[in-house]
């Protein structure tokens, strides 16, 4: 675990390997992105084809230039969830969702009040890229696996 449990947000509460695929794809994002320009170029590849990697560049660039607080980030290779990050991912899940309302509310744990509307907003299509990226990469494990059965 890094040491971001000990700021407010920080603390552990989940296990990346214990949650559902895109809300922990959505963590990965963030955290290569948050490591600096070798991490937001692949993740910028990887939302590139969905049209979705200038709203994540947005949507990372409103935490940490207009968060509440400093946003809190657990390190890439960390299996510990920390509350900001879990509230990141369940706000752009919401939104991907069409759970709009409830993706502002999340919102509000980590941008300004103001700002809740534009992060869910951009949450939408970034959730939406993630989500078509999980569900085609589980049907082609799917795929793989019933084949070699045959």
């Amino acid at each position: 675990m890094s040491m971001a449990w000990r700021h407010r947000g920080g603390a552990p509460v989940a296990r990346l390997d214990a949650m559902p695929e895109a809300e922990a794809t959505v963590i990965r994002y963030l955290r290569r992105w948050l490591d600096g320009p070798d991490g937001q170029a692949l993740v910028w590849c990887d939302l590139a084809e969905d049209g979705a990697a200038p709203d994540f560049a947005d949507l990372c660039a409103l935490l940490i230039e207009r968060g509440r607080r400093p946003f809190a980030c657990h390190r890439a290779e960390c299996l510990c969830v920390g509350a900001d990050e879990s509230a990141f991912a369940n706000m752009v899940m919401a939104a991907a969702t069409g759970e709009r309302e409830d993706a502002m509310l999340i919102a509000t744990l980590i941008v300004r009040s103001d700002l809740a509307g534009a992060a869910a907003h951009l949450s939408e299509s970034v959730g939406l890229a993630v989500l078509r990226r999980t569900q085609i990469a589980a049907r082609m494990q799917t795929h793989a696996g019933s084949s070699l059965h045959h």
